[in-house]
């Protein structure tokens, strides 16, 4: 039965002692050989594990075929390889060896249910946050750093047990045919990485998730948000939490002009909070046409000198980051697919790992940018890291470098260097129609809406001055 006491490490029945060969994560020929996550595993030592297992009760306190700290690691690679089922996951952990036990489908499930949500849990509050970056493009707007927060669906099995919790969400066409989780999270635009999350049924709406992530914004952060996130009680504790706010409002929202700004902006009150008003006509050029549309933004940066008004629209698109984020948890890692687990417990606990996993590569392949000068973390491929980090997975866990490997090889590991080694392309603005797709079927989703190709684009942003006379700014 787990306990939050435990002796410690070295004397506690079932685990290795210290410094024993088969306290080593890579011994290869012991119950222990599966605690890995191949050259992932860098960025997740077994010390790391541990110390969330012991932080949450869950360590085993007797010897078992299946250790927590092996369920921990089969749980994350379980979200490297959605296609795969329990055994081939499990026997890809094992490869590297020949002395690791085999095991059932049914002893694999039930070890997920002992060790439960809570280290998986522990292992993200651990390892979430900005990957660190040298670069600054795309990261920083002078001092502050670039934030977005959002929120998107997981789609879960349709069982019984789940629906007690999680549910269908109703739609003009039907509805989803499975229940889903709705998740909010806070993303670092420049890597990608997750800075914090919550999820929860979708019957719950993202501004209602959005205070559990205040405590993870801090002075020095510039969170952009879209319109549902302006609410008046949201950016007063956004700036109570020390962050700064850039966010997207109605055109017709009434934010008087109390004084008129050089740079085209103006100040105004939102519901008592003092804010600067951005308005602009933005114009997307392709040889398709041109598509014109009005933003109006509102942000706490009531000083232009910290950011002109042309400036902080341009700066706006960043917040598309984190659907990139999103795109590559669902349609990249996933593929597409419904989670695997059947349970409320074990849906939370995969969703957690799915979250880990995310930030695991994504801290890699920062890591690996910064290994070259002034290389934008842009041009570093998901695909590439997440292939690259299946296909290792295999070897066990990744050993030090070695003179071998000298400069940036040794500093970006085994996956960042296979990252450098096929770079995208600089990033151009491109477009395409805005249609549901999914990964994994050749049927198309709507279709009254057939997907189109992407066109090479071109920008325009246009500040409107505030028009005298009118209230909120908005020429009639």
């Amino acid at each position: 039965m787990p306990s939050s006491h435990f002796p410690a490490p070295a004397d506690q029945p079932g685990l290795p002692p210290t410094g024993s060969p088969a306290a080593d994560p890579g011994h290869c020929t012991d119950a222990w050989a599966p605690a890995h996550l191949g050259a992932l595993t860098e960025h997740l030592p077994a010390d790391l594990v541990d110390e969330a297992l012991e932080a949450t009760g869950t360590r085993e306190r007797r010897i078992r075929k299946l250790p927590s700290r092996v369920v921990v690691y089969f749980v994350l690679a379980l979200a490297l390889f959605p296609h795969l089922g329990y055994r081939n996951v499990f026997t890809k952990l094992r490869l590297h060896t020949t002395g690791a036990a085999k095991t059932t489908e049914s002893a694999l499930t039930q070890a997920r249910r002992r060790i439960g949500v809570a280290p998986l849990r522990r292992l993200f509050e651990m390892l979430r946050g900005p990957a660190p970056t040298t670069t600054r493009e795309g990261s920083f707007f002078g001092k502050y750093r670039i934030c977005a927060i959002d929120g998107t669906v997981l789609t879960l099995p349709d069982t019984p047990q789940i629906l007690t919790k999680y549910t269908k969400q109703r739609g003009n066409h039907g509805g989803t045919g499975y229940p889903q989780a709705r998740v909010l999270a806070l993303v670092a635009s420049g890597t990608r990485s997750i800075i914090d999350a919550v999820f929860g049924p979708t019957g719950i709406g993202e501004t209602t998730y959005t205070p559990a992530l205040l405590l993870s914004m801090a002075p020095g952060m510039l969170v952009l948000a879209d319109r549902n996130f302006a609410s008046a009680k949201l950016l007063h504790q956004i700036g109570e939490a020390g962050a700064h706010f850039l966010v997207r409002v109605k055109n017709r929202r009434n934010l008087p002009v109390h004084r008129p700004l050089a740079d085209g902006s103006y100040l105004s009150i939102l519901a008592g909070v003092p804010v600067r008003v951005l308005d602009a006509t933005v114009t997307l050029h392709t040889k398709a046409g041109d598509h014109r549309e009005t933003y109006r933004l509102v942000t706490s940066l009531t000083n232009p000198a910290e950011g002109t008004a042309l400036e902080l629209m341009e700066l706006y698109h960043q917040r598309w980051e984190i659907e990139t984020t999103f795109r590559e948890i669902k349609s990249t890692l996933l593929q597409g697919r419904v989670l695997r687990s059947r349970s409320v417990l074990l849906v939370e606990q995969e969703i957690y790992a799915l979250l880990v996993v995310q930030q695991l590569l994504r801290t890699v392949m920062s890591e690996a940018t910064n290994a070259v000068p002034d290389l934008d973390p842009d041009r570093a491929s998901y695909t590439v890291a997440l292939t690259m980090a299946r296909d290792l997975l295999i070897l066990g866990p990744a050993r030090p470098a070695t003179g071998e490997r000298p400069g940036w090889r040794a500093l970006a590991g085994r996956i960042g260097e296979e990252v450098l080694e096929r770079l995208l392309p600089a990033r151009r603005l491109r477009t395409s129609s805005r249609t549901v797709k999914r990964a994994i079927s050749k049927f198309q989703a709507r279709a009254s809406k057939p997907h189109t190709p992407t066109f090479p684009a071109t920008l325009t942003v246009e500040i409107v001055d505030p028009a005298p006379g009118l209230p909120n700014g908005i020429a009639a």
